[in-house]
């Protein structure tokens, strides 16, 4: 069995230097380093990215997670509290549920109001090229 290349190479590094060293220098082409200079000095005038607004967010994300951790607490507490009242009666819908709510219209109401408000500022913001 012939051994190959790189168990010559490295039972003998003179026989790595000499392959090294026979090879062609490789040189880039003619306009490789112009194109390369050109795009570091178009990456140096950029402008620096614009940092998060983390003093506006922070108060956001507080919130949230005190909601969803209430309502994590929330849940387990039900789960305690019903783990003990498990039937398999099929569950019954409340007198509420059973008749119209008289509260549906102002639900339309404020669904549409939100989406007359999320069509505006969709509409600004197309406008001023955000979007």
């Amino acid at each position: 069995m012939k051994p190959t290349a790189t168990k010559t190479a490295e039972a003998n590094p003179a026989a790595l230097d000499r392959i090294l060293t026979a090879e062609e220098e490789l040189l880039p082409s003619s306009g490789f380093l112009a194109s390369v200079m050109e795009r570091v000095q178009e990456e140096a005038a950029a402008p620096p990215p614009i940092p998060f607004p983390w003093k506006r967010a922070i108060p956001g994300i507080l919130v949230a997670a005190a909601v969803l951790g209430g309502g994590a607490v929330e849940l387990i507490r039900h789960v305690l509290s019903g783990a003990s009242e498990i039937s398999l009666a099929p569950p019954q819908l409340p007198a509420v549920v059973a008749r119209p709510l008289p509260s549906v219209g102002w639900v339309a109401l404020a669904l549409g109001a939100s989406l007359l408000s999320w069509m505006l500022s969709h509409r600004l913001a197309g406008r001023s090229g955000l979007l």
